[in-house]
């Protein structure tokens, strides 16, 4: 059998959704609910699709800027069994940072993943320039998540929108896991 390791770069600075994201992806991909996700963690894969080639997922949770203090540096970071923990998909979070972005890719590339770029529209329309120059990085692939910001006034309305963006979100990376699994 061919396995093609997969490596998603979730990017955005705060408020994206990529946190909520990665609880919703632990969910339909794990069967784990959490309210709190913990940070460097390998989940069994339980989705009857996914779980046909793949049986474990990392998630970092925060993005590798907010514990930098604790990582170092990207080549630590990856280095060190207590932080990065091989999987055969990985989903890590990033801060609009090309350079610690650049590395990632690179490290990540080191370990035979196939890495994916994953843009949330929202940080596009927020910080378009920056996006643009990591979009020009050394990825396999680029994906957008439609998450567009939400002008509703009333907070709740504002959460609820959000969370059902995020949940189609979810839906679709999953469903391109799937494909993939389908064809890798």
């Amino acid at each position: 059998m061919v396995k093609s390791k997969m490596l998603f770069i979730l990017i955005g600075n705060n408020n994206t959704g990529k946190t909520t994201l990665q609880r919703k992806l632990v969910l339909k991909i794990c069967g784990n609910r959490y309210d709190k996700l913990l940070s460097n963690t390998v989940f069994g894969i339980k989705h009857p699709e996914i779980k046909r080639k793949y049986s474990d997922i990392f998630f970092i949770n925060r993005s590798f800027q907010e514990k930098k203090a604790v990582y170092i540096s990207v080549d630590d970071y990856f280095k060190n069994p207590d932080h990065f923990k091989p999987a055969d998909i990985a989903i890590l979070s990033s801060h609009l940072d090309s350079n610690d972005i650049d590395e990632i890719i690179s490290c990540s590339k080191q370990r035979f993943y196939n890495i994916f770029g994953v843009f949330f529209s929202n940080s596009i329309k927020w910080n378009d320039s920056i996006n643009s120059q990591i979009s020009n990085l050394n990825w396999d692939e680029r994906l957008i998540l439609d998450n567009e910001p939400v002008e509703e006034n009333n907070e709740e309305d504002r959460k609820i929108i959000i969370d059902r963006r995020l949940e189609e979100a979810a839906d679709s990376l999953v469903t391109f896991i799937i494909n993939r699994t389908n064809i890798s």
